[in-house]
């Protein structure tokens, strides 16, 4: 137990029980009644879902669990966290926030119930005069448990709180106010202790951010992820003659200690409530750390491929000295490219982002995304194309601010319709999101940012909600849309490779013509086609012979 407070025990309770309760991590919870999906009533057994949570909360202080869906970690958090802690330790306030009202006064009846259902040796009798509400428990030593809910903006403004449990909070609105209103009191409280548990939520959210950060130990959240093939609960007895798909045989085989039953109930859950989309049961019941986050219900990019990328795919690299990170340094000889979307003046909008690809293998060697104004963007990527050798940037043409900064900056610069910029026009996008699917499914793209892929996984190619979503944040497709413009353009030097590869195959060389200075090849003065093709306009807007 990592707690100032001092363990409390009432006249008439069992001290040995209670000092238990302490020293045996599951001991508290398997005394505790719930009612079961039966309707009926009998005593928590954990799973090990519920001990790897329970142990995972005794170890830590701040602990940030991604689920599946009915894991049951709502109630032993409610049980572990809130009603042992608020009930033994003197003066301890706990606090469940919940998505919804609904959702918060469900949870706390449960509390209630087990509160309730306790032996008196084990249970802390509540402050006279209070019985309880729907809302609230408070015992005689001072300790309480309240519950609050995400639909207001500001919950939880003035509390002191040693202990928060916040459920659910990927279905929440409002989570970035809400986050910013209740962490600085749990902050101050050297002692506190909070549990974030939730399925996985809207792809670019705040709860999204949070969850990354935690997975790449930045700050103080302890990650925990369950796997629900590993809950009995997930599983539903494979018939007779049950053939998986080889589809369904990869996915088990990446999954270490699925079997055939959780296939089943995988297929049969698809085929019911998830009408066969793979991303809704995703959702749900996640694969692994980093699925489930969806943003849009109409995908655009093969997400078998993306799979396949994730992984193998790493962290993005710490920015260097040269304004991105770098997966590979530049070599000597080789020709690279920038593709780079900046953001909105003011640094509004989504974030800018930079990727930095070999034009020869096509593959991804530097990036870089964050909030920057234009012209501080423009330096940077300046700073990126001298360290990859001098290489050209491909800048989206509607930020004229960044480009007329490049151009002041002498940076090579990609041209459309004679304008410096890649022109978005939306003939273009859709045949540049098409080139990209396709070098995606070829496996010509080798794309290693674990967060580029994950933009790609969701992206939609929607940008109408580019400066607010749901939660007032930004859309988030930067480093997609930088990957469009990549496919675009090495696209077509796929092309020209592959046929300077071919005619080195058949042991061609290019044609290398020798001229004297002044001379000019009768080849270049020969103009049969520009011949032919002005004799058909000609013929074309002939006027016909009056009879």
């Amino acid at each position: 137990m990592r707690s100032g407070a001092k363990i409390v025990v009432a006249p008439g309770m069992d001290p040995t029980a209670v000092n238990r309760m302490f020293s045996v991590p599951e001991a508290f919870v398997s005394m505790c009644k719930i009612v079961r999906e039966d309707e009926s009533t009998g005593f928590l057994n954990p799973t090990q879902a519920q001990v790897r949570t329970i142990r995972a909360i005794e170890a830590n202080k701040w602990t940030f669990v991604t689920k599946y869906r009915q894991a049951k970690i709502t109630t032993i958090t409610l049980m572990h966290l809130l009603l042992r802690d608020c009930m033994y330790l003197q003066g301890i306030a706990g606090m469940l926030i919940a998505d919804t009202n609904a959702t918060a006064e469900m949870a706390f009846k449960r509390l209630r119930f087990a509160y309730e259902s306790l032996p008196e040796p084990v249970k802390m009798p509540l402050a006279s005069g209070s019985k309880g509400s729907k809302k609230e428990l408070e015992f005689i030593h001072g300790g309480n448990i309240i519950i609050k809910s995400l639909e207001g903006r500001a919950p939880a403004v003035g509390h002191s709180i040693d202990r928060l449990h916040i459920t659910e909070l990927g279905e929440a609105i409002h989570q970035q106010k809400a986050i910013i209103n209740l962490f600085p009191g749990i902050n101050k409280r050297p002692n506190a202790k909070l549990v974030i548990e939730s399925t996985p939520g809207r792809a670019g959210s705040f709860h999204e951010r949070m969850w990354h950060e935690a997975l790449r130990r930045e700050g103080q959240f302890f990650p925990l992820f369950l796997e629900w093939w590993k809950d009995e609960t997930c599983r539903i007895p494979a018939p007779p003659g049950f053939a998986p798909t080889e589809d369904e045989l990869d996915y088990m085989g990446k999954r270490r200690g699925m079997d055939l039953d959780n296939l089943f109930f995988m297929r049969t859950r698809l085929r019911s409530e998830f009408v066969g989309d793979t991303r809704l049961y995703s959702a749900k019941y996640p694969s692994d750390a980093y699925d489930g986050w969806i943003g849009s219900q109409r995908p655009m990019m093969p997400e078998d491929v993306l799979r396949k990328l994730l992984e193998s795919a790493i962290e993005d690299p710490q920015e260097g000295s040269h304004g991105c990170g770098e997966f590979e340094r530049p070599m000597e000889g080789r020709e690279y490219e920038v593709y780079a979307d900046p953001t909105g003046f003011g640094s509004v909008g989504d974030p800018a982002a930079l990727t930095v690809f070999d034009k020869a293998d096509l593959r991804e060697v530097a990036v870089w995304s964050g909030r920057e104004a234009p012209d501080r963007f423009a330096v940077r990527i300046q700073l990126v194309s001298q360290r990859y050798n001098n290489a050209r940037a491909v800048v989206e043409s509607n930020h004229a601010g960044c480009i007329t900064a490049l151009k002041d900056l002498n940076v090579r610069l990609t041209y459309s319709k004679r304008q410096p910029g890649w022109y978005a026009t939306s003939k273009r996008i859709a045949q540049a999101e098409f080139a990209l699917v396709r070098l995606l499914r070829e496996d010509d793209l080798a794309i290693r940012s674990r967060a580029g892929l994950q933009q790609l996984l969701r992206y939609d190619g929607d940008f109408s909600r580019r400066e607010k979503g749901e939660d007032n944040e930004g859309h988030h497709f930067d480093r997609a849309r930088t990957y469009v413009m990549a496919a675009d353009l090495l696209s077509k030097a796929k092309k020209y490779n592959d046929r300077r590869a071919a005619r080195n195959a058949r042991g061609e060389e290019e044609e290398i013509v020798a001229m004297e200075p002044g001379a000019i090849p009768y080849r270049m003065l020969n103009d049969e086609r520009g011949k032919v093709r002005r004799e058909r306009q000609e013929s074309a807007f002939a006027v016909p012979k009056m009879r």
